[in-house]
């Protein structure tokens, strides 16, 4: 049986800023990547799926939501809010957060009861949907008009910033319920994929250091 074991993803305290500013995305590009990521997640469920890689498919979907929704509230939702205009869908975007914070917690404590648990996850991913209708319309586009492509790159490169301080913890679980939740002819390559993306990143680190 697969478990967790120690990992350092956390060694380095942090990321290189100009490393940071050359792979982050544009923050609304950001944002749609990880919507494609937890609906993705969720259709990896059948009604065959084991309940120990149910259990993970419902951990990386709740633990993406949570990233997701704290780098919204952080500094998405902040950078549109300081422009004073209307946008409906991000005066409810709040509520909406609290109410998915309440599904996630349901979804938690039903692990051990798949049935019980799968129900909750359909559920909160009903709500996401209703979301991300309102973020994808209406929201994305007007912050791409307002904003502009350069704020969004450097609000996209804070985001990245935060996104790491906030896996951290939590990257050793993270990496171990990708694998799980992986189908079983993939789990060894979602496995090297990780290790491969960790090894790139010690030698972008370590290159740039030798360069300065």
């Amino acid at each position: 049986m697969l478990r967790a074991v120690p990992c350092s993803f956390d060694e380095e305290p942090t990321m290189d800023p100009d490393i940071i500013k050359t792979f982050s995305p544009a923050a609304t590009r950001m944002l749609r990547l990880d919507h494609v990521h937890v609906l993705a997640q969720y259709h990896k469920l059948r009604s065959d799926t084991p309940a120990w890689a149910q259990a993970a498919v419902c951990r990386n979907i709740c633990t993406g939501l949570e990233i997701h929704a704290q780098l919204e509230e952080e500094l998405f939702y902040p950078a549109l809010r300081e422009l004073e205009v209307q946008i409906p869908a991000l005066d409810r975007s709040l509520e909406e957060h609290t109410r998915m914070r309440a599904q996630i917690n349901r979804v938690r404590q039903l692990e051990g009861q798949p049935p019980e648990q799968r129900a909750a996850l359909h559920d909160l991913i009903t709500g996401v949907l209703h979301h991300v209708a309102d973020e994808e319309t209406q929201v994305f586009p007007a912050a791409e008009q307002l904003l502009g492509m350069q704020q969004l790159k450097e609000l996209g490169a804070r985001m990245t910033r935060l996104r790491f301080e906030l896996a951290r913890p939590r990257a050793a679980a993270m990496a171990m319920d990708t694998v799980l939740a992986a189908p079983m002819k993939s789990a060894l390559f979602a496995a090297g994929t990780l290790l491969a993306g960790g090894i790139l990143f010690r030698q972008l680190r370590h290159s740039h250091f030798h360069r300065h």
